[in-house]
């Protein structure tokens, strides 16, 4: 197990700095003029634009600027945006936001999404398990704007739940924003559990455990649950990091002043340094899930080997 995380970790550095070059390269190096991307729509004087050139290292060949970013992003100095506020200081100020709100939506999704899931699968090809594969496959063909739009204005025409969270700290004020957030996750959740525990419930192992006069909730809780968490648990792990990427959207609509709300109006300011940097950090927190449910694999299963 050991030898097999280090060579994910190695797996990772890789993905990291492949990933983190392609933004950098997509806001700088592709743009004809790296100066404009950087202050955007403003006028520049050529004092100003020196001073640009000079903190960037634009006088340098492209993958020594890249370079010096990466050495400022791990050693925790993110620098400043284009309006000369601190990048560290507007992350640390957005992420409480952005934590809060996909937990809500996480615990939404994991609680909600395998117990229906269950309960389904055990009730494979009944009237509620159409009903809830009907609404499953209705959510997910519906884009997570539409149905953010939507609830944002039921919410604020008949003020059922805010539709403005701010920087409130308030949880029930996010709990609109989690269900948008997680809604497609939740579906699919549905759907990879019912299919998951409905192909254990016809293996053998169930139908010995059944024969030896276990009941049906030890079968399904003991033997069939562990067996059928471990895709499950892949997708959740993984969609963890997405929904910190994802809440972009959630965000914008709710008035939500997280990551994905800065990442937002970076990138209508066309502002690199800050679109850049939080890019970046998503990536580490994408692939560090990716570590931690591989990891889960040996837990869940103790049959899984690595080498």
């Amino acid at each position: 197990m050991f030898r097999y995380i280090i060579r994910r970790l190695l797996q990772m550095v890789l993905a990291f700095f492949g990933t983190t070059l392609l933004v950098y390269w997509l806001m700088f190096a592709a743009s004809g003029d790296p100066i404009a991307a950087l202050a955007g729509e403003k006028p520049l004087s050529p004092s100003v634009r020196q001073a640009l050139i000079e903190e960037f290292h634009l006088d340098q060949p492209f993958f020594v600027q890249y370079l010096y970013y990466m050495k400022d992003l791990l050693t925790f100095n993110l620098g400043v945006n284009t309006s000369g506020r601190d990048i560290g200081e507007i992350v640390a100020s957005a992420w409480p936001y952005t934590l809060k709100l996909a937990f809500i939506a996480f615990v939404f999704v994991v609680v909600v999404g395998i117990t229906l899931g269950v309960i389904v699968a055990m009730k494979r090809g009944g009237i509620f398990d159409t009903v809830v594969l009907l609404l499953t496959l209705i959510v997910i063909s519906i884009p997570v704007f539409v149905i953010g739009s939507t609830l944002a204005l039921f919410g604020a025409k008949w003020g059922l739940w805010t539709t403005n969270v701010g920087g409130s700290g308030d949880l029930s004020a996010y709990v609109v924003p989690a269900l948008v957030l997680g809604s497609l996750s939740l579906a699919t959740a549905v759907r990879l559990t019912r299919s998951s525990v409905g192909e254990n419930l016809r293996a053998d192992y169930v139908r010995t455990a059944k024969s030896k006069g276990l009941k049906r909730s030890q079968v399904v809780g003991v033997h069939v649950l562990r067996n059928s968490l471990i895709p499950v648990i892949t997708f959740l792990g993984i969609e963890l990091g997405g929904l910190m990427g994802g809440a972009i959207v959630t965000e914008k609509i709710f008035n939500i002043p997280g990551i994905g709300f800065e990442l937002a109006k970076a990138i209508s300011l066309e502002d690199g340094p800050t679109v850049v940097t939080i890019v970046s950090l998503l990536v580490i927190v994408y692939l560090l899930m990716n570590l931690l449910v591989d990891v889960l694999y040996a837990v869940l299963d103790p049959r899984i080997r690595y080498e």
